[in-house]
């Protein structure tokens, strides 16, 4: 027997479902798509000095198979490998640790007369700007939920019923809860006007052996384009408790974030964008002990927004519950049809000044640094993409967080993608 090739069993079996007749499926169709990607990066984002810069490939390979059982049941399954060149450290294909179903969900429409529907199975959750739920689609394995989602329409209304199972703990003396996902996300479309208005109520209950969570999370989300304008606003508060298991007294949880971007085009002039936006998650009050004051961005699409250097993926760990902010300025064009070159600019600093909390902190400033992103995407073909980008660290020297003993950081990457 060949173990190496067994990896390969869904793949070949979703391309033989793709090939049997309609009547054998008992659906209309089954159509197949998928996704290639590498990713090679020069990595040398590390600040501490004796550390050498890395070099590595990243490859991502997608198989989804979409079966139409009739115009109102839709069946998707996914499988997906995703590995870094190098890491099975043989050239047999004995394993794939990395090859997983992405996504497996059944989705019924038209219900209570076209005004009902839902979703089941392992899915991606997108809502809004993916501050807080998104497929957080740069990474090389992306994110998907068990979960399910009921979904009522009016009109230009939707309502969203979220569950999702996010750990589940065995039960035995020493049982951690199981931790999920819940809430309501309404979105108001208008078709004839350019713009969604969005508001969402999120729960999710995070524990450890370390700490407990009952958190909630409210706010908005607006986008849209008025002429060449365009616009996005985030507002989002958290509220809850916080528990220690060390006997320190519970606290509540009072956290918030506002994220702003403002962009304006000009058509005949290679497309050009000019754009600025401002970001704020609060931190830790010093001066409050009995209140969890920073924000968590819970499942996020961090890698659009806070620099493309990823050293704020993790909010507030990476941000040692300080907070953040973030101005930024954003520039864009398309001087040939096939090519888009694009920076932006980020200007990092803490929400809390390090200094009010005294040791370890009283020597510190607010100021984190400066990231560069430069990038440029030129397309290929119709389906294949190429993407370039470099991106440049300038650190305060007396900065709270990202500490080391080096000030300045940099990364480049190149990356294919080809959609079928």
């Amino acid at each position: 027997m060949i173990t190496g090739y067994v990896p390969l069993k869904p793949f070949l079996i979703l391309v033989a479902l793709s090939l049997l007749p309609s009547g054998v499926l008992r659906s209309q169709t089954v159509e197949l798509s998928g996704q290639f990607r590498e990713r090679s990066e020069f990595n040398d984002k590390n600040f501490t000095e004796d550390v050498h810069h890395d070099v590595y490939h990243q490859l991502r390979t997608r198989l989804r198979a979409t079966a139409l059982v009739n115009d109102r049941v839709r069946v998707v399954a996914e499988v997906q490998d995703a590995r870094t060149f190098g890491d099975e450290a043989s050239t047999f294909n004995t394993g794939a640790s990395h090859f997983d179903l992405r996504q497996g969900f059944v989705e019924v429409t038209g219900c209570a007369d076209g005004h009902l529907a839902f979703t089941i199975g392992r899915q991606a959750l997108v809502y809004g700007s993916e501050r807080l739920l998104g497929a957080i689609d740069w990474h090389p394995y992306g994110q998907t939920f068990d979960a399910g989602v009921l979904r009522l329409t009016s009109g230009n209304i939707r309502f969203d019923a979220i569950g999702a199972a996010i750990t589940r703990n065995p039960i035995d003396t020493g049982y951690v809860r199981d931790v999920f996902l819940a809430g309501g996300w309404l979105a108001w479309a208008p078709a004839e006007r350019d713009y969604t208005v969005e508001a969402f109520l999120l729960y999710d209950n995070p524990q450890s052996q370390l700490v407990r969570q009952n958190r909630m999370t409210t706010g908005i989300y607006t986008a849209g384009h008025a002429g060449n304008l365009d616009y996005e606003l985030d507002a989002a508060l958290q509220f809850g408790d916080f528990v220690l298991f060390d006997g320190s007294p519970r606290r509540d949880i009072n956290a918030n974030m506002v994220g702003a971007r403002l962009g304006y085009s000009f058509p005949d002039l290679a497309k050009l964008r000019i754009g600025v936006g401002y970001d704020r998650l609060s931190g830790q009050d010093p001066e409050d002990a009995t209140t969890y004051g920073s924000f968590h961005t819970l499942y996020a699409t961090n890698h659009k927004y806070y620099g493309h250097m990823d050293y704020f993926l993790n909010i507030p760990a990476n941000t040692t519950s300080l907070g953040l902010q973030d101005l930024l300025v954003q520039v864009r064009a398309a001087p040939i049809g096939a090519l888009t070159i694009g920076a932006d600019i980020h200007l990092f600093s803490t929400a809390v000044d390090p200094a009010e909390w005294g040791s370890p902190y009283a020597d510190f400033e607010q100021s984190i640094g400066t990231e560069i992103d430069a990038y440029t995407t030129w397309t290929l073909a119709e389906a294949v993409h190429m993407t370039l980008g470099y991106s440049l660290f300038s650190a305060n020297e007396n900065r709270a967080i990202l500490r080391g003993g080096d000030d300045a950081t940099s990364w480049a990457w190149l990356m294919t993608t080809v959609n079928f």
